[in-house]
């Protein structure tokens, strides 16, 4: 009953602003998910779908589905992309749809990217399904109700070797959510931006070892950081840990089925207090991609980075 009530009071209270956008484990494999300049960098066409459950064991715990796909044209140094996210948690949902624009030169050594992602927002919040203790609150809507606002973000990538730093910024717009009933309270699309940093060492001729930090912000949230260590294998198997402050600790596995077929999996260990109510989080990723001539330039960058 207690998470119920957890989760009921996070859906309801909209004047909460914490972080808005979905929680992901495994962005380090797929970093279009955090700037949308990684779109169509490398000479990989790749489509990729997301599945994740977080706080599982608690009802109406969040439940994500991602599907994105992403190529580069070449001839214009130029990237292109498509993103899809369907984001649940109790009674709200959210779905987030966009298109990338990407382009890319070569710049000090390595490659720059730009980034920019033109999309809509809609959120809808089902008001019949909640189970009510007492009948008759007139400040709680009696039908569905849902908004549609536009929404742009934009990043930076620069890769130089096997080196990597990312900047961008969520929801530059801030619009605010209209409902149709004049009780509603006010709600809005929060700035969120991410800052990643990392670097692949070779450790021996079949393994190597990629650490990264990922820079989490949100204006009314505090700065969460997630440190990430993830040991491979001959590029095609490999096993990390990941430590997000003050939520959970996530185990990574990814292994290449073939040169095109990736499949990843995470399991992240709460270690907030919602540990008491939650056995965690289950994340999977499956990726195809299509390796097309290469670019008429390029630098020497990890093919990692890319798909």
């Amino acid at each position: 009953m207690k998470a119920k009530f957890i989760i009921t009071l996070v859906c309801l209270s909209n004047l909460i602003y914490g972080q808005q956008d979905p929680m992901y484990s495994m962005y380090i494999f797929d970093k279009m998910l955090i700037n949308p300049a990684f779109a169509g960098s490398s000479n990989w066409a790749v489509g990729t779908a997301k599945l994740r459950d977080q706080f599982s064991g608690m009802n109406g715990h969040p439940s994500t589905q991602t599907i994105n796909f992403h190529a580069p044209i070449q001839k214009k140094h130029m990237g292109v992309g498509v993103k899809l996210v369907n984001d649940k948690i109790g009674i709200t949902n959210n779905l987030n749809v966009a298109v990338l624009f990407s382009y890319h030169l070569n710049f000090a050594g390595g490659k720059l990217s730009m980034g920019l992602e033109p999309g809509i927002y809609s959120r809808k919040i089902n008001y019949p399904k909640l189970v009510l203790s007492s009948q008759g609150d007139n400040s709680i809507p009696k039908v569905t109700q849902s908004s549609v606002i536009p929404d742009l973000s934009y990043g930076f990538y620069y890769q130089r070797k096997q080196m990597y730093v990312g900047v961008s910024q969520y929801h530059l717009l801030g619009t605010n959510f209209k409902y149709d009933v004049t009780n509603q309270p006010q709600s809005r699309l929060y700035a969120h931006a991410y800052l990643i940093v990392g670097n692949v060492f070779s450790v021996s001729k079949n393994w190597s070892v990629e650490p990264s930090i990922l820079v989490k912000h949100q204006g009314a949230a505090k700065v969460q950081l997630d440190l990430n260590t993830t040991l491979y294998y001959d590029d095609r198997f490999g096993a990390g840990i990941q430590y997000r402050t003050g939520d959970a600790v996530a185990a990574l596995l990814k292994v290449n089925i073939t040169e095109n077929l990736k499949i990843a999996y995470a399991y992240d260990f709460t270690i907030s207090k919602l540990a008491t109510y939650s056995s965690g989080a289950h994340e999977l990723i499956i990726s195809y991609g299509i390796k097309l001539p290469p670019p008429p330039s390029k630098k020497e960058i990890h093919p990692r980075y890319y798909f």
